[in-house]
């Protein structure tokens, strides 16, 4: 049963925008997505989900950014470490969220096809779990484990002294006895856009996407090639 404490839970976001682009050979977060850049559909299922506050961690100038989100409950860190791998985008973004919230859901700005139904999903399992020991939620997409994931504050300490570019895997090996793991039907919605072929497969998805309006629901009855959905950068 779920007490009030449970559903109070707050929970933020932190979406890692900072990374290199090296095997798409330009900005990914970037690319032209129905008109909008490829970063800002995982923000736009964060917010619409509620979670909050929303850090969104990008490069070492974060005014571009901060010029496309200037109407969003949004918060820009900029992060000039990025070279020294995806750790350092966690540390930043976990740092702002600090003493804010009690747990944080962590986006890939890679992955457009998150939805807000699946973040809204991962949230009832940790409110639902958490007096039995939860720590920790990710869906799975045909058995592989996947993003977005969800952290307790519990963990922030072990998620903050992680180096390098692990991408916090080892803390979530750690507590894989905490770990809920929450099988998702549509395998499309973990894809990265990480390769040119893996943006031509997204663009032949969304022919109708105008401004990216309706990109989810239009979504229905479409297929990915032969990219397959990330197993997660954690």
């Amino acid at each position: 049963m779920i007490g009030p404490g449970d559903l109070e839970r707050r929970v933020g976001a932190v979406i890692l925008a900072a990374g290199l682009s090296t095997r798409m050979g330009r900005p990914k977060c970037w690319l032209p997505v129905g008109g909008r850049p490829l970063f800002l559909y995982s923000v736009e299922a964060a917010v619409r989900a509620r979670l909050h506050p929303v850090i969104l961690v990008g490069s070492e100038d974060p005014r571009p950014f901060r010029d496309v989100v200037k109407d969003w409950a949004v918060e820009v860190v900029p992060n000039p470490e990025r070279h020294r791998g995806m750790s350092t985008s966690l540390i930043r973004g976990l740092a702002k969220l600090q003493g804010r919230v009690q747990a944080v859901m962590i986006l890939l700005a890679d992955q457009p096809l998150v939805t807000e139904s699946l973040i809204l999903v991962l949230l009832q399992e940790y409110r639902m779990g958490y007096k039995a020991g939860v720590r920790i939620v990710r869906p799975t997409f045909e058995g592989l484990p996947g993003h977005p994931v969800l952290i307790d504050e519990e963990l922030f300490s072990e998620m903050m002294a992680i180096t390098g570019d692990e991408g916090g895997r080892s803390v979530l090996a750690r507590h894989r006895d905490r770990m809920k793991m929450v099988p998702w039907g549509d395998e499309r919605v973990g894809l990265d856009i990480d390769t040119p072929h893996a943006y031509q497969q997204l663009l032949k998805m969304l022919p109708l996407v105008q401004q990216g309006r309706g990109v989810h629901s239009r979504l229905e009855g479409e297929r990915v090639g032969p990219e397959a959905p990330s197993t997660g950068a954690l």
